[in-house]
Order: structure tokens, then sequence, then C-alpha cells
């Protein structure tokens, strides 16, 4: 393989990674392992927001946030569509940390000790970390061609 395969390969793989839809499926579905009862994070999510829990709040605003700019085709390659995404990311980021936070009796705490609990937590961390460097790195990109 040539190098420009090669390259052509990784920006194919950065693309995927990268896309919105990518991001909130690996979100949607980490592994929670509960004392009796475990499931995916979706599942958690919907059934706090009746309640108007600040980690679903979070979460929905940051989904609705990146399927918004993601579907918003008019600035394709803008400062603000970048910072954005990453505002999203965060959201999301800290609907994962009020989760576990506000859970006083650690009811939810096998998600750090189990195998695939903490992969899907990798994963999702994973995504997250290349999603908002791509975005930061774009912002740069943006900022350095209108100098």
């Amino acid at each position: 393989m040539t190098d420009h395969v090669i390259k052509l390969e990784v920006m194919k793989a950065v693309k995927i990674i990268t896309n919105a839809y990518t991001l909130i499926v690996s979100f949607l579905v980490i592994m929670i392992s509960g004392q009796h009862v475990g499931g995916f994070y979706v599942i958690y999510l919907l059934l706090a927001l009746p309640h108007f829990a600040m980690h679903s709040i979070l979460a929905i605003t940051g989904i609705v946030l990146l399927l918004l700019i993601y579907h918003n085709k008019k600035n394709n390659a803008s400062i603000k569509k970048s910072l954005l995404n990453i505002i999203a990311v965060l959201l999301l980021l800290c609907s994962i940390f009020f989760f576990f936070d506000n859970d006083d009796e650690h009811y939810n705490y096998g998600t750090f000790y189990q195998l695939i609990p903490q992969l899907t937590l990798i994963l999702f961390g994973s995504i997250s970390l290349v999603f908002i460097l791509k975005n930061i790195f774009d912002i740069y990109k943006i900022s350095r061609k209108n100098l």
C-alpha cells in the first residue's frame, strides 16, 4: 500500500469516528451495571427524563445539539459549528459525570469494575476525544485560513 492509500483509509476512519451519529450511538449504548439490574444508558436517560434529572436533560440537550449541527448544511465549516460540537460533547460527558456523581448509594458503580461496561465507557471516551480533537483542529484550520 502506498502512503496515499493509507492516508485515504485513515481519513475515512476519522470521518466515521467523528460522525455525530457514531458519537450518539456510542453514548446511548454505554452499559450501566447496577447491583441487581443493568442496561444501556439510554434506558436510564429515558426513565429519568420525566423527573427532569440533570443527567437526562444534559444528555438530551447534547444529543439534540449534535443532530441540529449535523443536519444544518448551511455553514459546513465554521468556527461556530466546531465550538457547538465541542459544547455538545461536553454536555454528554457532564451527563455521565452527574449520573455517577448523584449515585449516593453507589448502586451503579459496578460499571467501573466489570469488563463490558468499562469497554463501552472507554469506547465512548475515545470517540469523544477524537471528536473534540477534530473540532479543535477544524477551528485552527479555519482561523489560519481567515488570517
